[in-house]
Order: structure tokens, then sequence, then C-alpha cells
């Protein structure tokens, strides 16, 4: 009596461990699926940002040479303006670096 019992159980045992190892299987698959879908949104949010810091500092670099254009466009104007106070500012600055650069 005691085979008898022993064939159905190995029979149940094994069953089990087959829907066990199909379990497996798709566990595996799903965490797959959801490692891919997770690293597809990263790079995705990644490159996203890229394109936004891009375009921020292409304004930015645009802002500061429409900036340097208007002082530049200033300091010509004042040059017109006052010739001999900038050929004076000149002279000064040369003087200050002349006297900080000069050896002692």
């Amino acid at each position: 009596m005691a085979t008898t019992k022993t064939a159905p159980d190995m029979q149940d045992l094994s069953a089990q461990i087959e829907a066990l190892k199909a379990d497996i299987s798709a566990i595996t698959s799903t965490l797959t699926e959801m490692g891919t879908a997770r690293k597809d949104a990263a790079v995705s949010s990644a490159r996203e940002q890229a394109e936004h810091l891009k375009a921020e500092g292409t304004r930015q670099l645009e802002m500061a040479q429409a900036t340097a254009e208007d002082y530049g466009a200033q300091a010509a104007d004042a040059i017109r303006r006052q010739p001999a106070a900038a050929v004076g500012m000149a002279v000064a600055a040369g003087f200050l670096a002349g006297l900080l650069t000069g050896r002692k």
C-alpha cells in the first residue's frame, strides 16, 4: 500500500515542480519587461533633460552675446562723444597695468 501512495505523491510533486518552473519563468519575463521599460523611460527622460539644457544654454549664450554687443556699442558711442576722456582712461589703465606687472 505504501507504493501506491507514493506514486501519486511523486506525480503531484512533479506537477508542482513544473508549475513552479513555469511561474518562475513568467516572473523572470515580467521582471525583464519591467526593467526594459524603466530603462527606456530613464533614457527618454535623460534625452529630454539634455535637450532642455541644450536649449537653455543656447538661449543664455545668445543673451550674453547680445549684452556684449550692447556694451561694445555703448563703449564705442562713449569714445565718439568724449575721445579725450577715452584716451586718458586708456593711458591710466596702461600705467596701472605697467605698475602691476613691472619688476621691482
